[in-house]
């Protein structure tokens, strides 16, 4: 899939084996595209789609358009790529929120705090300018 922010064709899901533990209703995916519209669920009730796929070289995420966007309601799939978060972590356009993995303590908390001062600095600058 292409970055939102090179627009390089970099990003990609990886499909699951054939003999994936993890069945759902439809066959596993073969393709880019049946990964990225994927819209199933497990026997447990869980949601199957890109949010929980193996991805190399980046991120590829559904997000939800909130109230007060022309685009309400509205989902989309975006890509970003490895390069391009460092890139943007670095001058606070994108922004570190935690781990979901770990908690907020140690690394995880430090690298918040670094987020949060680096977006400060970026927003007292744009309003001096």
């Amino acid at each position: 899939m292409y970055c939102i922010c090179c627009k390089k064709n970099n990003v990609t899901p990886n499909p699951p084996p054939v003999s994936s533990k993890i069945s759902t209703e439809d066959s596993p995916p073969q393709h880019e595209e049946d990964i990225l519209w994927k819209d199933s669920k497990r026997p447990d009730g869980s949601l199957v789609n890109v949010n929980n796929e193996m991805i190399d070289n980046g991120i590829i995420h559904i997000i939800d358009a909130g109230y007060g966007s022309t685009h309400d309601g509205d989902q989309f799939v975006i890509a970003i790529c490895d390069d391009c978060i460092k890139e943007n972590l670095s001058d606070a356009t994108l922004l570190y929120y935690g781990n979901y993995m770990y908690g907020s303590e140690g690394f995880i908390g430090d690298e918040i705090e670094k987020s949060k001062q680096k977006y400060r600095r970026r927003n007292s600058l744009d309003k001096l300018i």
